[in-house]
C-alpha cells in the first residue's frame, strides 16, 4: 500500500463538509475537523520517518484564502483557481514526475464532486467520503464511511499507511 509518491486532496467536501459560512460584510468561512489535521500530520510524520519523498498537497477550484490559511496551518503545499484539475496534474507530473512512465499510478487522490472525477479516474488509488457525489462514489477506489469534514482525510490517511484505529 505504500507504492504513492503523491497525495493530493481536494478542499471543499474533503476537509469541510462542503457548507460555507458568509458573514455580513461577505467574509466567508469554513468548518473543519481537527481529527482530518491530525491524519495529515500523521502522513506528514510517516513521510519523516520513512525518509520518502512523498508530495502532499490541496488542489482546489477554489480561490478562497481560507483554503490556503488552512493548508498553510497544516504545513501543506496549496494550488488555488484551477478550475482544471486533470490539466493540472498533467502539468505537474510532466514537471515533477517526468521520469515515470504511468505517474498516475502513484498518485492518491482524495475528492468528492464531478471537478473531482477525471483525476479520480487515472489515479492509482482514490478515496471519496461517504457524502460525495454518486459518480465520484462510483469511481473511486474506496468510499469511506466518514463524510467530509467529519474525519474523511484522516480515515484515508490510516487506512492508507494501515494504521487504521491506531492513534
Amino acid at each position: 500500500m505504500h507504492n504513492f509518491h503523491t497525495v493530493v486532496f481536494d478542499f471543499d467536501g474533503v476537509f469541510t463538509d462542503n457548507l460555507v459560512f458568509i458573514d455580513e460584510e461577505g467574509r466567508e468561512a469554513v468548518r473543519c475537523s481537527r481529527a482530518d489535521s491530525l491524519g495529515v500530520s500523521q502522513l506528514l510524520k510517516y513521510i519523516e520517518i520513512a525518509n520518502r519523498t512523498i508530495d502532499v498537497f490541496v488542489l482546489s477550484t477554489e480561490t478562497n484564502e481560507v483554503v490556503s490559511k488552512r493548508c498553510q496551518k497544516m504545513g501543506i503545499t496549496c494550488y488555488v483557481g484551477e478550475s482544471n484539475k486533470s490539466e493540472f496534474i498533467d502539468a505537474w507530473t510532466g514537471i515533477h514526475r517526468k521520469d515515470q512512465k504511468n505517474p498516475y499510478a502513484g498518485i492518491v487522490y482524495f475528492g468528492n464532486d464531478i471537478n473531482d472525477l477525471e483525476v479520480m479516474r487515472k489515479a492509482g488509488l482514490s478515496f471519496a467520503p461517504s457524502d460525495a457525489h454518486s459518480l465520484v462514489r462510483a469511481v473511486a477506489t474506496h468510499v469511506l464511511g466518514s463524510r467530509g469534514g467529519h474525519g474523511f482525510v484522516r480515515e484515508g490517511i490510516e487506512f492508507l499507511l494501515g494504521t487504521t484505529g491506531i492513534n
